[in-house]
């Protein structure tokens, strides 16, 4: 009987541990909103490079600052340099991760949706509101990383599974077509 007990807790235990681990692999959950909506909700929507980023703490929080030399600005007014501001980073010794939190990368080309929230621009939506220009077989695209990225419908509230409803993967030119006439149309 105490074997039985055993294999039963040991069994227990390792789904408990697989679900803990599922959960994990998916840094973050979000609405899933369109594309129309990103450009509506964002204050500054900008199109350009990465170039620096910095770290500090702010009270017990880390949080980072990246500037981004703007090639052109699809949605507002925000000069030639534009700088964000994400939770987390690293100061020293002590780093702070935020799952879901888009990397910004130093020399990396961005269309970045942002919002303005207490003095400062912030990705919209997290992740949603970045996507890198990548060149693949001598096209350029704008791609949205959304690995390990839970997207919830906004109209049913379920998890979108759909793998058409996740797509992320652009033509850049007539994405910034697209996000021009949703910001014409407003």
């Amino acid at each position: 009987m105490r074997t039985f007990h055993k294999t039963l807790l040991t069994c227990v235990l390792g789904i408990s541990g697989l679900l803990l681990i599922a959960d994990f692999a998916r840094a973050l959950t979000v609405e899933n909103i369109s594309l129309q909506r990103l450009t509506t909700e964002s204050n500054l929507i900008v199109y350009g490079r990465i170039e620096s980023s910095y770290s500090q703490w702010e009270g017990k929080t880390i949080y980072t600052y990246t500037t981004l030399r703007v090639n052109e600005s699809l949605k507002g007014e925000g000069g030639s340099l534009v700088t964000v501001k994400q939770l987390g980073g690293t100061v020293g010794e002590t780093g702070l991760e935020v799952p879901g939190t888009p990397k910004l990368i130093a020399g990396e080309d961005v269309v970045l949706f942002l919002t303005r929230w207490q003095d400062q621009y912030w990705i919209h939506s997290i992740v949603l509101g970045k996507f890198s220009v990548i060149t693949t077989a001598g096209e350029t695209f704008a791609y949205n990383d959304l690995t390990n990225i839970g997207l919830i419908d906004p109209v049913t509230k379920r998890e979108v599974t759909a793998q058409d409803a996740k797509q992320n993967n652009f033509p850049l030119q007539s994405f910034l077509a697209t996000v021009r006439t949703y910001v014409q149309n407003q």
